[in-house]
């Protein structure tokens, strides 16, 4: 009942205006002792890649001095989806007397919750190919892992007193995918990875297929990332059938929101009846990931859909990723 009640109020969270405050003086900073749940400051801007991509990039920072070695910082893909989410937890583990951290949500200018057609081009990787998606419009993730890493990462870095050793990715469903290419195919781009409910079975399972890549990265490489690889119970093809009926009614309701398909039609399209199992096969890859030396762990959420186990997956990994290896 808790984690419902937190799920509702985190995802119905209302944009961060109380965070963006005048500071304090300079030297009120430096005299008075950190509170043990800061005030944060908010900000907001825009940014283009290389391709003259446009993004927006949201900023939560705390206030004072920053914690020996620096902030670590959350990069939260899809963040007009997930950013309050994760400022909202990060405080709540600062008040736990965990590290406090800056949280840069990666966001686009169209302001949706989900960017489908920017995120479906910017989290797809090379040679993906699938027939529900146009081919001109996949596999730029290669080019936005290079805005990540070349661009934003450093403008970050020149701006606030981070932590080079603590910088955490976070992605959930596509971005759950693109999360785990970059750990297979560049781990050294992030020190924590936190891949939640990844979408396997796209372009005949490619994320799956290139698990293989992580084995040839440099063993120093592999033994120095951290994962936290998380699925819902209710993922698996067949297991929910109580939101099936929710998008039944929806769909019932408003026929046009089906694209002109019959109802059970368009269901049968979202929810497979293939018995896919994803909880186990998300399990294996947590698995795979710790034989190649990285300190993989694995949750699966118990009654959790797709989109909450993303709040989920926050809930515990941030704290995953602020404490110490085990």
């Amino acid at each position: 009942m808790f984690r419902a009640i937190l799920v509702a109020a985190l995802l119905s969270l209302a944009p961060i205006e109380g965070f963006a405050q005048t500071p304090a003086p300079a030297d009120a900073q430096q005299q008075a002792p950190s509170p043990r749940l800061r005030q944060r400051d908010y900000s907001e801007m825009s940014m283009t890649s290389r391709e003259d991509l446009e993004y927006r990039i949201l900023i939560s920072v705390p206030r004072g001095p920053a914690p020996a070695g620096g902030f670590p910082v959350f990069y939260v893909l899809d963040g007009d989806g997930f950013f309050n989410t994760a400022v909202e937890i990060a405080r709540m583990r600062e008040w736990g007397r965990l590290t406090p951290s800056i949280i840069v949500g990666v966001a686009y200018p169209s302001r949706t919750f989900y960017d489908g057609p920017r995120r479906t081009m910017d989290f797809t990787p090379p040679g993906f190919v699938d027939e529900t998606f146009d081919p001109a419009e996949v596999g730029g993730a290669d080019r936005f892992l290079a805005f990540l890493t070349g661009t934003l990462k450093p403008w970050i870095a020149g701006r606030y007193t981070v932590d080079p050793h603590r910088q955490i990715l976070f992605g959930h469903s596509l971005a759950g995918m693109f999360t785990l290419h970059v750990l297979y195919t560049a781990p050294q781009s992030f020190d924590v990875y936190l891949a939640a409910s990844p979408s396997l079975r796209l372009s005949d399972r490619l994320i799956m297929r290139e698990a293989a890549t992580f084995a040839t990265q440099p063993e120093a490489a592999r033994r120095a990332v951290r994962a936290l690889v998380t699925v819902g119970t209710l993922e698996s093809s067949g297991s929910n059938r109580e939101q099936i009926d929710d998008y039944r009614r929806y769909f019932l309701a408003n026929p046009e929101a089906t694209g002109g398909m019959e109802v059970e039609a368009a269901l049968s399209e979202m929810f497979p009846r293939d018995r896919f199992d994803k909880v186990g096969e998300t399990r294996r890859i947590a698995q795979r990931l710790a034989r190649g030396g990285a300190d993989a762990q694995f949750l699966a959420f118990e009654g959790d859909e797709h989109l909450p186990a993303g709040v989920s997956a926050l809930l515990h990994g941030i704290p995953f990723a602020l404490r110490p290896r085990r």
